[in-house]
């Protein structure tokens, strides 16, 4: 076989050329673009293409290390990662993601890898970067490195630990003057912890806590506009102050977790409300005031039954909903919870969209203590525009269909997406 640069003649006809094109005399910050999308092992391994791209890989602005995905040894991951951390030297970086497992090593052997976490934390933050994700598996006693938490490059911070080990971290003095989204899991969260992470970050526009202890009375920030909170444990109750909050995300898969009380929240334009387990005392605000907070609403899901069993209980003294444009509820299985559904858009005049989550798996043949929908409660949604059913079994959802078009008391047609 010819060399690819060479001509050749086929079937008598001209000269061809099948000469390839030479990456190299692309731009720099094309080919810097290029290099972005490979692993950072495949991305130094071009060093030895041609002098271009010798050093091209120094220039990298993200690096995402994650020891499952590396090409090499676990022996070898260590090496690579310090090894490429040092030569790329202070090259502006913007984001920088560690995701390590260390599975079932020893625990010496964790405790000397403890230091090599905090060794290129370090060097990442020499290179004053926009964003740090942590994700650490089988770490025990962690200790994350002052100068995280003081960072001024730092807009987006990450820290996910995997080991009930850590839960005892806790900055003593926080100072991100340029964060804005900030997501933690797995952290032991007091009063004195909440209160320096809040004051010290004091453009912080996103929190997510997910899986943390919330050991504290009070959240106050006058800047926050989106709050998740995921499967949160804590014995007090938790009162919210956040007059510029506009999106809130809460979901929980047991009992016996937080009552949050939000007690200003006047900005507040989107929710979603995922409660898989119905323990009415530890309903978010005692159930009632929960849903007077979210009067402002525009976009709104319920989702669990959690959520469902709260519903029964007070939807007959729920507020109204006057700005509720969008409603997603479900997955609740309708043949049973129709009536509940149908007093719930009693109270959303403005309603334009309407979502069902349709389960019928979720109905319990022949159960004595739960009565079956009658089917005969109207309401009124006057600029109610479409009705979006999503079901993991079809049978059923026409005659859901029908039933929702019978109660609305009005003659307006409907579309039905």
């Amino acid at each position: 076989m010819e060399p690819p640069n060479k001509k050749t003649r086929c079937n008598d006809g001209p000269a061809m050329s099948h000469s390839f094109p030479d990456l190299s005399t692309l731009p720099e910050p094309l080919l810097i673009h290029i290099l972005s999308f490979m692993d950072p092992e495949e991305a130094v391994q071009t060093c030895i293409l041609s002098k271009t791209w010798r050093n091209l890989w120094t220039c990298l602005p993200s690096l995402r290390f994650n020891n499952c995905r590396f090409k090499g040894t676990d022996a070898a991951f260590v090496p690579f990662v310090t090894n490429m951390l040092y030569f790329r030297g202070a090259s502006k970086l913007d984001t920088f993601r560690l995701c390590w497992n260390v599975g079932a090593l020893h625990r010496d052997i964790c405790q000397i890898h403890v230091s090599y976490v905090s060794a290129w934390i370090f060097s990442a933050l020499s290179c004053k970067p926009l964003v740090i994700s942590l994700y650490l598996y089988g770490f025990t006693n962690l200790k994350l490195p002052l100068a995280l938490f003081t960072s001024a490059s730092l807009e987006q911070l990450e820290l996910h630990l995997y080991d009930p080990s850590n839960k005892d971290i806790e900055p003593k003095y926080v100072n991100l003057p340029n964060l804005k989204k900030l997501k933690l899991r797995n952290f032991t969260l007091n009063n004195p912890v909440m209160q320096t992470m809040l004051s010290g970050c004091p453009l912080l526009e996103e929190l997510s806590l997910l899986r943390c202890s919330m050991n504290f009375g009070e959240m106050k920030s006058e800047l926050l506009r989106s709050l998740t909170i995921i499967n949160c444990q804590g014995s007090e109750v938790v009162e919210i102050f956040m007059p510029s909050l506009i999106s809130l995300h809460l979901e929980d898969s047991s009992p016996g977790k937080t009552k949050l009380t939000f007690r200003n929240t006047p900005s507040l334009v989107k929710a979603s409300v995922c409660y898989l387990t119905f323990m009415e005392p530890n309903f978010p605000g005692e159930g009632l005031d929960f849903f007077n907070c979210l009067t402002t609403v525009i976009d709104l899901e319920l989702c669990g039954s959690g959520v469902k069993g709260l519903l029964e209980k007070k939807i007959l003294n729920c507020p109204i909903f006057d700005n509720l444009k969008q409603l997603t509820c479900g997955p609740w299985s309708i043949n049973e919870e129709l009536d509940v559904l149908c007093q719930l858009l009693q109270h959303t005049p403005k309603l334009e969209k309407l979502t069902i989550l349709h389960d019928k798996t979720l109905a319990i043949p022949g159960n004595p203590k739960k009565k079956s929908a009658t089917g005969k409660i109207p309401f009124r949604c006057d600029q109610l525009k479409a009705i979006e059913i999503m079901h993991s079994d079809p049978s059923g959802a026409h005659e859901l269909v029908d039933i929702l078009l019978r109660n609305i008391s009005h003659s307006e047609r409907k579309d039905l997406m």
